[in-house]
């Protein structure tokens, strides 16, 4: 299962190739290549810490920890001092420990100034002190056979760590943290490249790779479903209902029937692909402003802002609205032994399977790779490491072998899990809760078990799915509403325009729909605030703002 799994991935960037560029100019910064000419490989030890369940047990710990050394010693000559924290308590460790360990690093120099400093007063040769390796040492066991110690972790050493978020991601990456990890994507550590889905990596590189995201599936489908039994009984075909605005006779026409039991719009349905631009960036929280992702949508892609009422929002609004005034749409939801003659459901390709058997499906809206994404989860190397290149090989391990993965996700076989047939390995059972791990927190989600009772073979629709995911074009954009532009006074005004035109809009009628948006697009169009908004002779705008950021100038 694990080759096939593999040869899923290996396909997946092969045939995605032509998305694999790395920032909006398309130029990655990773030319440098780590040096792949080790020197004399030494037995390491390196730090990992991960935020985990309250319930993991200190025995559970204890025991995953022999677990993983026993793989990455064999590999790589290192050991990991593994620290689980629990996860409400992560970051507040994990900053406690830098701040702790940036100030053993100060101490450290200021003592070797201090000694240079004397010997200099007392006429002696200042010589650098050059930091080595301990010597290898070796034990003998019970058994009376050699083995080989690693050494302490230092006061001066934190190696491999995990991100949360595009704010802490800043945080690390800005402050002196997180190492640049370009060097050992195009060296060492390409491998992860044909295992992390490209547009992960994509908008990373803007201004150099500080984190490995954890490759995971990747936001969720909105599908339009048209019900198969009612498209048969009322003699409609269904190509001709392709769409959603297609579909709206189809939903008239079962409205008309008078059914009591069908629901003929099962809730009011929003543009597909929409998104406003307000206080927050780009969000899904209503505004008069807005952008309409499509399917074919890019990162590099140039869409700048436009007024709500000048895009594709208004057709499938007064769809709505009509259908409305009719008495034909749910709240979205169904009470027993109801069914819908259409709808939008937002879901993936293992929970909408449930509709398969009643209900005809085609993709409304694809998922979205937005920043909230791509930084959710990831792995970083501090510039604190013992050697960036050392971590990069344990990260890479945890991104590609379906072994330390398992461990790191489900703990000790034998103790916290078992296979449900050691023959097949087909599927796990959990027989212990002392060790639990969220399993988008612990590597590449692909390389272990769903869960309990699920096959490997679960990935494959989510691997699609990524495929199918659109580009947000706004990743990483700085918000334009902010007091370093200072326009904070100008998004008062707009927040306040917002709220007043969205009860106009949204109680608009039916009957003189288009003669009311007609006139309210006029007040819009001529509003001061929308026009020093979207003004693209104005440098100061949101729109030129935009233009800005999307050529690089900020």
């Amino acid at each position: 299962m694990i080759k096939k799994l593999i040869s899923l991935l290996l396909a997946m960037v092969i045939v995605l190739g032509m998305f694999a560029g790395c920032s909006k100019d398309e130029e990655d910064p990773g030319d440098e290549t780590a040096d792949t000419q080790d020197s004399k490989r030494v037995a390491m030890t390196l730090s990992l810490w991960l935020p985990t369940d309250p319930s993991t047990t200190d025995e559970a710990a204890e025991q995953v920890e022999a677990a993983v050394n026993k793989i990455t010693q064999a590999k790589y000559d290192t050991a990991i001092e593994l620290h689980l924290i629990p996860r409400d308590e992560y970051k507040e460790t994990v900053d406690a420990k830098i701040a702790e360990v940036k100030q053993a690093t100060a101490d450290k120099k200021a003592a070797e100034e201090a000694r240079k400093k004397a010997l200099k007063n007392k006429g002696q040769k200042v010589e650098e002190t050059v930091e080595t390796n301990p010597p290898e040492e070796t034990t003998i066991d019970e058994l009376g056979i050699a083995v080989k110690t690693y050494p302490d972790v230092v006061d001066t050493q934190f190696d491999i760590f995990y991100i949360s978020g595009y704010d802490a991601y800043c945080e690390y990456a800005w402050g002196d943290i997180a190492a640049a990890l370009d060097g050992e994507l195009s060296g060492n550590s390409k491998i992860l490249k044909s295992y992390i889905y490209p547009t992960f990596l994509k908008p990373i590189y803007d201004y150099g790779t500080f984190g490995i995201p954890n490759n995971r599936p990747v936001g969720e489908y909105q599908y339009l479903l048209i019900n198969k039994e009612l498209v048969d009984v009322y003699d409609y075909n269904y190509s001709d209902l392709s769409s959603f605005l297609r579909s709206k006779n189809f939903i008239i026409d079962i409205g008309n029937q008078g059914l009591e039991d069908v629901i003929p719009l099962l809730g009011p349905v929003d543009t597909a692909g929409i998104v406003y631009w307000g206080a927050d960036g780009v969000s899904k929280e209503w505004s008069l402003i807005c952008s309409v992702l499509s399917s074919e949508t890019k990162y590099s892609d140039s869409l700048p802002p436009e007024l709500l009422l000048d895009s594709t929002y208004v057709s499938t609004f007064k769809m709505v609205k009509e259908l409305q005034a009719l008495g034909y749409v749910g709240d979205g939801t169904l009470e027993e032994g109801q069914r819908f003659a259409v709808g939008v459901i937002s879901g993936d390709p293992v929970s909408i399977a449930q509709y398969e058997e009643d209900y005809y499906i085609s993709v409304y809206s694809n998922p979205v790779f937005d920043e909230e994404t791509i930084y959710e989860s990831m792995f970083a190397v501090s510039e604190y490491s013992k050697d960036v290149s050392r971590s990069m090989e344990i990260i890479t391990c945890i991104n590609t072998d379906k072994e330390l993965r398992t461990v790191l996700q489900y703990g000790v076989e034998g103790i916290h899990w078992e296979y449900d047939d050691p023959d097949t390995k087909e599927t796990i059972s959990i027989i212990s809760d002392d060790y639990k791990m969220e399993l988008s927190e612990t590597g590449n989600v692909f390389m272990t078990y769903p869960g309990e009772g699920i096959s490997m073979e679960y990935w494959d629709k989510y691997l699609i799915q990524n495929q199918e995911a659109v580009s947000s074009p706004y990743i990483k954009m700085p918000n334009y509403f902010s007091e370093e532009n200072g326009n904070l006074d100008l998004l008062e005004e707009y927040e306040a325009l917002c709220e007043e035109y969205k009860e106009r809009i949204l109680n608009v009628s039916s009957e003189n729909f288009n003669a009311e948006i007609k006139e309210i697009l006029a007040e819009l169009q001529s509003n001061e605030v929308i026009q020093k908004l979207l003004d693209e002779e104005d440098d100061d705008s949101l729109i030129s703002y935009y233009t800005k950021w999307q050529q690089g100038a900020y």
